[in-house]
């Protein structure tokens, strides 16, 4: 009886020495998370009272004499700028899981690819994963950014101002902070909408800008990455770049310093 009791004492200790739940793999507790956020119902998250001034511009509607005050916005576009440390980095990839870039419409594959960008769509709304997800990263700092237009007007979802790598190249050239102004330049994506008519689908070009980036203080637009989507009211548009280098176009727009910064933008359009 006396060994049995010893035996059955150890397996005890064995079973308490058993790696507890805190220390699993970091993706696997986010995707658990992320899992149990799908079954509950989505709640509508209140932007924040100081969100950035959206500054918008008229396209083809100004061609059949509208005006910006004519027409009624009616578009919302909600955009979350992400951004986590090194050690959540595997914790972020559970995101790009859920997306896929099949559906991405892009001018030029080659150029698009040498920037570093990546944008996928989701099949439908990823703000519950997403919201799942950020909630349990400690690291994360976000800022929410709203924008409300009218059909086939952009706006401009901007991310911040200065260039923080000292250069970055694009197409067979380098742009550096002697020739540009990369501390002053704004950090932007060019957002404009168009409804299908008679379908519940919307139109959605995407273009990097860098506003008063150019000596002379014009605006560099980067049309050769403009990409084209059509999604549905709410399914979810999630912008990244590449890790594997720090002097391309994706360092230089999503404002990342150094090897342990990385950034997303989840990207929502909704009618009004």
């Amino acid at each position: 009886m006396k060994n049995i009791a010893i035996i059955i004492l150890v397996w005890c200790l064995l079973l308490a020495g058993c790696e507890p739940e805190q220390q699993q793999n970091q993706r696997e507790q986010v995707s658990q998370k992320i899992e149990q956020a799908e079954a509950e119902p989505v709640k509508q998250e209140q932007a924040e009272p100081n969100a950035p001034a959206v500054q918008s511009e008229q396209t083809e509607s100004q061609a059949d004499g509208q005006t910006p005050q004519q027409q009624a916005a009616d578009i919302k576009v909600n955009v979350t700028l992400l951004t986590v440390d090194k050690n959540d980095f595997e914790a972020l990839d559970t995101l790009w899981g859920y997306t896929t870039g099949a559906l991405t419409v892009k001018r030029r594959s080659d150029i698009f690819n040498e920037s570093g960008l990546k944008v996928h769509m989701a099949a439908g709304d990823l703000s519950p994963k997403f919201n799942a997800f950020k909630n349990s990263i400690k690291s994360r700092q976000e800022k929410e950014i709203s924008l409300e237009l009218a059909d086939r007007e952009t706006g401009y979802a901007d991310l911040g101002t200065g260039i923080r790598n000292p250069k970055f190249y694009y197409l067979t050239k380098w742009y550096d902070a002697d020739n540009y102004q990369f501390s002053s330049a704004g950090r932007s994506f060019k957002i404009g909408i168009i409804k299908v008519p008679g379908r519940d689908l919307l139109n959605v070009q995407i273009t990097p800008v860098l506003k008063n980036f150019l000596n002379g203080g014009g605006d560099k637009e980067f049309t050769e990455l403009r990409t084209a989507l059509t999604v549905k009211p709410n399914q979810s548009i999630l912008i990244g770049g590449s890790r594997t280098s720090r002097e391309n176009l994706s360092s230089a727009l999503l404002g990342l310093q150094k090897e342990d910064v990385d950034t997303v933008l989840l990207i929502n359009v909704s009618e009004m």
